[in-house]
């Protein structure tokens, strides 16, 4: 079985390779979910009437509660940093530079977060004049964020497959010494 699988994987490379893009996605949006709702617990209520002045979280829609933007920011980070990772080292097993691929995944990570804010908030709203089912705690709480995530997967594989963690080419090992002479004897 377990040969079966490896045959697979090695005939699938691409296929097993965004798999696990979609696992780490799963899993980090897990992970996102579950650290909101802890802030969203302990940190809304007692800070709710706190105001945040920013002009980023209120773009994000964050300005009038600092619990949660705290909520929001830190779920926010932490699952970027696990998918930074989770990626880099099990999805595209990268050997790209470090500093330059951080500074790649961060520029993507504000285009991403500002457009599923703006979404997120636009949907929210959207839903909140309909009324009814739609502006039920379900869509804005679960469905709009969800789908305000699933709208960047568009971009976020293939930024991150071929810009992000784009591996460098791997030097040929040296040659043996009796094949450089007798490749150099063949070219004269």
């Amino acid at each position: 079985m377990k040969e079966k699988f490896k045959a697979f994987t090695e005939k699938h490379a691409r296929l097993w390779e965004f798999i696990k893009f979609i696992f780490t996605a799963f899993s980090t949006t897990i992970l996102y979910y579950i650290i909101f709702w802890i802030g969203q617990a302990t940190l809304v209520e007692p800070l709710k009437n706190v105001e945040v002045h920013s002009s980023i979280l209120k773009f994000l829609g964050y300005d009038s509660n600092l619990g949660l933007a705290i909520a929001y920011l830190s779920a926010s980070f932490l699952s970027y940093v696990a998918s930074y990772i989770m990626n880099r080292k099990v999805t595209f097993k990268s050997n790209s530079n470090v500093l330059v691929s951080t500074l790649l995944f961060a520029l993507m990570v504000v285009v991403t977060t500002a457009f599923t804010s703006w979404f997120g908030t636009f949907a929210t709203n959207w839903a909140a004049s309909k009324g009814g089912f739609w502006a039920s705690g379900f869509m804005s709480s679960i469905v709009i964020p969800t789908v305000a995530m699933l709208i960047p997967f568009v971009w976020t594989y293939p930024f991150q497959k071929f810009v992000i963690y784009r591996n460098k080419p791997i030097e040929e090992e040296a040659t043996e010494p009796e094949a450089t002479e007798a490749a150099e004897s063949e070219k004269e």
